[in-house]
């Protein structure tokens, strides 16, 4: 029996009855590049051992080499991107729909076949989200039966999932559990975000930061912070000949109309109002009092610094957003300790370039030499050493894997691009105890892994770098 896979029609008619949508389902599963069992796993599955990490960004408690601060793993952040912020699909289809985000009757016709297409999916698998959904191999299958339009209608659909959000009170609850060790404007944001949650716990963030009352509030603290700052450069520029006071003072009525006549929905104000200045200043940097002008106006609120600057910049921002960001700035991440993008010199993407930092330090290196960074973060000098000595102890302890030479290599790595500022000692590493010890772990999880399957009748075996059961 051919299966219509690409029309729109086909889907949505044939949902509407229980019989016809199990003849689909058996057809699906009976399909020749689907596993008979319906499945996408070959018939003996690999059995990955929880005694080994081979990825620094999942150590627990790993702290941040800059600021020191204990970080999120990677994978416990993508997880809670992935089920605890995103709807499953079935769920996140019908709000589409509900919070108008996806009108069918206004909507292309591609776009019906896609939301058709995932819906028939979707009511398959109803704890999937549409990631999941879209990652699992018999969805790849059916998806390239699709008309190229409905294809990327699909993906259309996958980024407005991502809009229906969470009230506040579910958010808060669940990122508490995560337990962060917040950098203080973080902490200062959710410590906000969780009162307002308190007060208005069925809108989602978004919602509550729109409120009259709250973004008046925010807005208002905002502006008398950067108000300050321009009476501050405006009383500085007095110091200056008429010509030059005239100058600062044009700039700084620019300023005041970027931040109190623009409307919202105008981004990068504070960005503008600093090339403004230092564009029109360059060639002056010279004079100390312009010197301290510039400095000033650096020193405007962002939302990476300020309280107020972000709940403005948040209510901009979707729900899922603004969680997303806070999470974000506390997980593990890959830094190149030699920048990966600098001209003529970039450094390589493997973990021998590699060192751990928090999203937020990472954001703020960019391409900054460490001989430069580390003037700025001295501390990151202990942080660092303090990091590689809780790497060497899980690979002493035979839980990291395929890290075995790594202090070794990062230590020369960043002695060369500090220019000898960060020195890391590496003489607690002991190969021969990491692969005593993890053929210690090897042997304990089989034998437990033989004693939980004795009574199934299943054999384990060792293959490549994988466990596999298979009954006997």
């Amino acid at each position: 029996m051919k299966i219509l896979l690409s029309t729109y029609n086909f889907y949505n008619k044939q949902l509407n009855t229980k019989e016809t949508r199990k003849n689909i389902i058996n057809n699906l599963n009976t399909a020749s590049f689907i596993n008979n069992t319906g499945n996408d796993t070959v018939s003996f599955g690999s059995k990955t051992p929880a005694i080994f990490i081979n990825d620094l960004r999942d150590l627990p408690d790993l702290p941040c080499g800059c600021c020191g601060k204990k970080m999120l793993r990677n994978s416990v952040v993508n997880n809670f991107l992935n089920t605890k912020i995103t709807y499953p699909a079935i769920i996140a289809l019908k709000k589409l729909k509900a919070q108008q985000y996806f009108n069918e009757s206004k909507s292309s016709e591609p776009m019906r076949e896609a939301y058709a297409f995932l819906k028939f999916h979707a009511q398959k698998n109803p704890t999937l989200t549409v990631n999941e959904l879209l990652s699992k191999n018999s969805v790849k299958e059916t998806r390239r039966l699709l008309s190229p339009e409905a294809s990327e209608a699909c993906e259309e659909i996958r980024a407005m999932t991502k809009l229906v959000s969470h009230n506040s009170k579910y958010l808060t609850d669940e990122i508490n559990k995560l337990k962060p060790d917040f950098h203080k404007t973080e902490k200062r944001v959710f410590k906000e975000l969780s009162t307002l949650s308190k007060k208005y716990p069925d809108l989602n963030y978004n919602e509550i930061l729109n409120l009259p009352n709250v973004y008046e509030k925010y807005l208002s603290n905002l502006q008398k912070k950067q108000n300050d700052i321009l009476k501050q450069i405006e009383y500085i520029a007095n110091g200056l000949d008429t010509q030059n006071r005239k100058l600062i003072k044009s700039l700084v009525k620019k300023a005041k109309v970027i931040f109190t006549e623009e409307i919202p929905e105008i981004h990068h104000k504070r960005g503008r109002v600093i090339s403004e200045f230092n564009d029109t200043l360059q060639n002056m940097r010279d004079v100390p009092v312009i010197r301290k002008i510039l400095n000033l106006i650096e020193s405007l609120p962002d939302s990476k610094t300020d309280v107020d600057a972000f709940m403005i910049k948040g209510s901009q921002k979707n729900s899922n957003l603004i969680a997303e960001i806070l999470l974000n700035r506390q997980r593990n991440t890959f830094e190149h300790v030699k920048p990966h993008h600098r001209e003529g010199d970039n450094g390589e993407s493997n973990i021998y370039n590699y060192i751990g930092l928090c999203g937020k330090c990472n954001s703020e290196r960019q391409r900054t030499g460490y001989d430069v960074f580390v003037q700025k973060h001295p501390e990151m000098v202990e942080n660092e050493q303090i990091q590689i000595n809780k790497i060497i102890d899980y690979i002493n302890n035979g839980i990291l894997t395929g890290y075995d030479d790594y202090p070794v290599k990062i230590q020369a790595a960043l002695d060369t691009e500090s220019k000898g500022a960060i020195k890391i000692d590496h003489k607690k590493l002991n190969i021969l105890q990491a692969k005593s010890n993890r053929k210690k772990r090897e042997e304990m999880y089989i034998q437990s892994k033989k004693k939980q399957n004795s009574k199934k009748e299943v054999k384990i075996f060792k293959f490549g770098k994988g466990y596999f059961t298979r009954k006997k």
